[in-house]
């Protein structure tokens, strides 16, 4: 049944759904997952797994155990260790899925190839919301509208802060998106010949309308992508090729922030145009600005809190108690100008925004030795510069979500494992021998719509 694992592709975009469940990044794919590895449960005990898996999937356990042991001890509130819990069985399912998709496809390089063709495609409903919320803000705001734009997105904030929301969670999370998913699949599609108009079209509709969505996280992250492209993937060869190209991106996107952010050519008035025109223009300011500090607190504390507890931390989904205790080290100044520093007291699932930092709070020596095996499972298969590329690029998204419930981490967990992710080599072919592949992949891509 893999039409249930190419609808949850097809939904990557939506990750706050009406119809989302629980709390954190826990989107409506996780059900079409779930529901694939159901429709192959004889497979998933036929699977062959890697002894470095079980030992992983043991240590979670122990993990849970443990953090289950110091809720208890400690008379803390069950809140959190549940919200991890569920978010821990919530990514073991995605990683099984995608596991079993891999073992399923490994003779069949077309099946991947048709997975990211429905991973752009359902950016195409990320686009579809995303210009209904630009015609309600910027055009007319229309009721029938909103309650449009209410079938795909839960919160309120892209009418009450006048910023495009699409169907994420958080406008600062796009690049989980860009980097880890749509931009890879746009990368693998045209290597193999198969990025249409119609692609190219819905990635230039994706990145202009997440201009309005207000976040200086992307801006950073697309730079960051385009440096480990040009990094991890050219040679002596195409180093000159590829730097025009990466440059050229650059400059419209730098165009695009002019006109947008500085110009204001079309009109915005909310406190995030005004932070992001005083960052681009004045990049100084970004010490002083509120949400960089919040988010900076949240993961300096995270760290410092180690040493409380350096060997098990204070248990899976307790960073609560670890910010709670070092409250009063943050700047009175800082509290009176972020209330959400102060209500964050109060929140019993609160999160670091920094899964390296959650870890080290919530996990301690024992956090260290898991991101180790994770690291040792995914290169422990000699994978080629896409591989690499792609590797980097969960590092360092991982600074800005945490998650333990990420599609986006396991699914490359799983990915970079397979002979087709693996073998991947980005590198530009002689044109007669790229415009065969193209016309080939071409025909493929027919018989696959």
């Amino acid at each position: 049944m893999k039409i249930f694992i190419y609808a949850a592709a097809f939904f990557f975009c939506l990750d706050d759904s009406p119809f989302m469940f629980g709390t954190g990044y826990k989107p409506i794919s996780v059900i079409f997952i779930l529901l694939y590895v159901l429709s192959n449960l004889p497979g998933l005990f036929r699977l062959r797994y890697k002894r470095l898996e079980f030992y992983i999937f043991v240590f979670m356990l122990i993990c849970l155990c443990v953090s289950l042991f110091q809720v208890i001890m400690n008379h803390y509130r069950f809140d959190g260790l549940l919200n991890a819990t569920e978010t821990v069985f919530a990514g073991i399912i995605c990683y099984l899925g995608f596991k079993l998709f891999v073992e399923k496809t490994k003779n069949n390089p077309s099946e991947y190839t048709k997975l990211f063709l429905w991973i752009v495609r359902g950016y195409g409903v990320a686009v579809f919301v995303g210009f209904l919320q630009f015609v309600y803000i910027y055009i007319t705001a229309n009721g029938a509208i909103a309650s449009l734009i209410h079938l795909f997105v839960e919160r309120t904030d892209f009418i009450t802060n006048s910023r495009i929301h699409f169907s994420f969670s958080e406008p600062s999370f796009i690049s989980l998106h860009t980097n880890l998913l749509l931009l890879p699949a746009v990368i693998i599609l045209k290597k193999k010949g198969m990025l249409t108009r119609t692609h190219k079209f819905i990635v230039g509709a994706f990145f202009f309308l997440s201009l309005f969505a207000l976040s200086i996280r992307l801006y950073i992250d697309i730079i960051v992508f385009m440096a480990a492209y040009l990094f991890f993937t050219t040679n002596s060869k195409t180093f000159v090729k590829r730097s025009l190209t990466v440059l050229l991106a650059g400059l419209s996107i730098v165009t695009l922030s002019y006109l947008i952010f500085v110009q204001n050519i079309f009109g915005l008035h909310s406190y995030h145009y005004y932070r992001m025109a005083d960052l681009i223009t004045h990049p100084s300011a970004a010490s002083s600005d509120i949400s960089t500090q919040i988010r900076s607190t949240y993961t300096m504390i995270g760290f410092q809190s180690f040493a409380d507890h350096p060997l098990i931390g204070y248990g899976l989904g307790n960073y609560h108690y670890a910010y709670v205790a070092h409250f009063h080290e943050i700047s009175p100044d800082l509290v009176n100008q972020a209330q959400e520093l102060l209500g964050a007291l109060t929140d019993y699932n609160l999160h670091t925004y920094d899964m390296f930092a959650r870890l080290a709070s919530e996990m301690g020596i024992l956090g260290i030795v898991l991101i180790i095996l994770l690291l040792y499972l995914v290169m422990n298969v000699r994978g080629r510069n896409f591989s690499k590329m792609m590797i980097f690029l969960l590092l360092y998204s991982q600074l800005q979500f945490d998650s333990l419930s990420l599609i986006p981490l396991y699914f490359w967990i799983a990915m970079l494992q397979s002979g087709f992710i693996a073998n991947l080599d980005i590198a530009y072919l002689p044109r007669r021998a790229a415009g065969r592949l193209e016309a080939s992949e071409f025909k493929r891509e027919v018989v696959l719509r």
